[in-house]
C-alpha cells in the first residue's frame, strides 16, 4: 500500500502542488487536495480500492475549485499505471454535489473513483 500511495501522490502532484493523504496539515494553504483509500476488497489477484479525492478551498469564488475538480474527473478516468512492482487503473464512480461543511467559509468537492490494483510483488 505504501508503494501505491507513493505513485498516487506523484500522479496528483501533476495537477496540484498541495496533496495530502487522509488529512491536511493544520497550516495547509488552500486550495489543496486530500486523497484517501478508505476501503478495499480482493477480486482474485486484484485489490479494488475506493479512491476518494477531496478538493478544498476557502475562497468565495469557486472557479478554481470547480476547474480543478473537473480536470481531475476527466484526467483520472481510465488512467493506467504500469511498472515493475504494480499496475493500477482508475475509473470514475461518483461525483458528489457541493458538500455542506460546518464552516461555511470552506468549500469542498468530493470525487470518488474505483482503483483496481495488481501488486506483482505478491506473486514472488
Amino acid at each position: 500500500m505504501i508503494y501505491l500511495r507513493t505513485e498516487l501522490m506523484k500522479l496528483l502532484k501533476k495537477y496540484h502542488p498541495r496533496i495530502y493523504f487522509q488529512i491536511a496539515s493544520s497550516n495547509a494553504t488552500m486550495p489543496y487536495i486530500v486523497y484517501d483509500l478508505p476501503n478495499s476488497f480482493d477480486n482474485e489477484q486484484q485489490e479494488i480500492f475506493t479512491f476518494d479525492v477531496d478538493i478544498w478551498d476557502n475562497r468565495t469564488d469557486t472557479t478554481e475549485l470547480e476547474t480543478l475538480a473537473s480536470l481531475l474527473w476527466k484526467e483520472l478516468n481510465y488512467y493506467r499505471h504500469v511498472d515493475e512492482n504494480i499496475q493500477f487503473s482508475i475509473y470514475r464512480e461518483n461525483r458528489l454535489p457541493p458538500l455542506d461543511e460546518n464552516d461555511r467559509s470552506i468549500k469542498r468537492r468530493k470525487l470518488i473513483f474505483q482503483l483496481k490494483c495488481f501488486d506483482r510483488r505478491l506473486l514472488e
